[in-house]
């Protein structure tokens, strides 16, 4: 039995006509039609009878209608339980992805703003590329995204707010062989460590040397964080860039220096991305705090 097909008899039960029945439902009256043939056809019993011009409801379809009503009543009912949950549960919790960058950098900032402003709050955390987590927030699976701005990134959809701009260098460790090179010709046969996909702050150096038509230098190692990235170039001879000077470990911890290269790295402008449109709710204004917090100009990274 299709419980559409009951909807429809319940409508035309409470609503009197057929036509009505499908104006309710915004369907065709031939669709209602049909579907009460079928349904007559489901539970073997003559659902109505012509009196006139009209199409009168037997005791058959009304009690059929009945039952009909006490089903969506309890679909409505659990919907609404299922509803509120939902809604209870978006309300304490806020969803921001952040790049690798961007998370070490502005994570303990973000926690801390959610505490002024609700502190009952929880927080979730997730990282991951600039593109994914674009995707992610047009999705609504996140509410807030903290990641470069793509190149020739176009999407209405989308409200940004810039943070900083990329300061990529190059870094190795100290007693490196190629630790006094000035240019990237001179570290064409580097082995390098990215942290990063292509074309973003963490993975930069193949852009850099294809802008300068020199051979792309081998990635040995890709990571998913600096952390990892900086221990890696500590510990051997890979070269690696970081994007922010706020990213190095304290002195001592996993010691790198920067390469006195003179050409410039591909800079990234990292933005606060959210959706547009959207009707307040307590995580929007949640999410706009944090916001503006964020971009506050005296609590910009060093």
């Amino acid at each position: 039995m299709n419980l559409r097909h009951l909807e429809f008899l319940r409508l035309i039960v409470a609503l009197g006509s057929f036509e009505r029945a499908a104006e309710a439902a915004q369907v065709t009256q031939p669709a209602v039609s049909q579907a009460m043939r079928a349904l007559q056809s489901d539970v073997g019993r003559v659902l109505f009878e012509r009196c006139g011009r009209r199409m009168v409801p037997t005791t058959a379809a009304l009690s059929l209608a009945r039952a009909g009503e006490a089903i969506r009543s309890t679909v409505d009912t659990l919907d609404s339980g299922f509803k509120a949950g939902a809604n209870d549960h978006r309300g304490r919790v806020l969803r921001v992805g952040m790049a690798p960058a961007a998370g070490l950098l502005y994570g303990p900032r973000v926690h801390a703003s959610l505490l002024d402003v609700a502190p009952r709050f929880v927080l979730h955390l997730e990282t991951g590329a600039a593109p994914r987590l674009l995707s992610q927030l047009l999705c609504a699976d996140l509410d807030l995204a903290i990641a470069p701005l793509p190149r020739k990134m176009r999407d209405d959809r989308l409200r940004l707010r810039h943070l900083y701009t990329s300061e990529p260098l190059i870094y190795c460790r100290p007693g490196h062989p190629m630790a006094h090179a000035t240019s990237l010709e001179q570290l064409k046969d580097a082995s390098w460590v990215v942290a990063g996909a292509a074309g973003t702050p963490g993975n930069v150096i193949g852009e850099a040397f294809r802008v300068r038509r020199l051979p792309i230098p081998r990635i040995a190692v890709r990571c998913t964080d600096y952390a990892m990235l900086l221990r890696l170039v500590s510990q051997s001879d890979l070269l690696g860039v970081v994007s922010h000077p706020a990213l190095l470990p304290p002195p001592g911890l996993h010691a790198v220096q920067p390469l006195p290269v003179l050409e410039g790295l591909p800079h990234y402008a990292v933005c606060a991305f959210w959706r547009g449109g959207e009707r307040t709710t307590e995580v929007a204004r949640v999410r706009d705090h944090i916001v503006d917090a964020l971009s506050d100009p005296s609590s910009h990274t060093d």
